[in-house]
């Protein structure tokens, strides 16, 4: 993977992660909980301004029926039974592919739950 790609889905990641955290923020008073939902609008803006300029998609599988075919690593898979129904409870980083195709530049970290 090129340096200036590997940077792009880094920068992805974690600008993802940041405004998940600072969105779970938005329990503070009224005037904390409107500075923080405009800033996280405004991210939300540019992130997906820079997405469509790196040619890049970012995935979240949050809530989806989990599959073995899913580009994640789900960190908790060895919990449960092989024939039990799962969901993906959460993820800790997105998936990263590159936009319109299937090809995955980064796989996607998750927390699995029963259904």
């Amino acid at each position: 993977m090129q340096r200036h790609v590997a940077a792009a889905v880094d920068l992805l990641v974690e600008g993802w992660r940041l405004n998940r955290f600072t969105k779970s923020l938005l329990t503070a008073d009224d005037k904390l909980r409107r500075k923080i939902s405009n800033t996280a609008a405004r991210f939300d803006k540019h992130f997906r301004s820079a997405t469509e300029i790196f040619g890049l998609e970012v995935v979240d599988f949050t809530g989806a029926e989990f599959d073995a075919g899913l580009p994640l690593t789900p960190i908790n898979l060895a919990d449960f039974a092989s024939d039990e129904n799962l969901f993906v409870e959460s993820m800790l980083e997105p998936t990263i592919k590159l936009a319109g195709s299937a090809q995955v530049i980064r796989l996607g970290t998750a927390i699995l739950g029963r259904q």
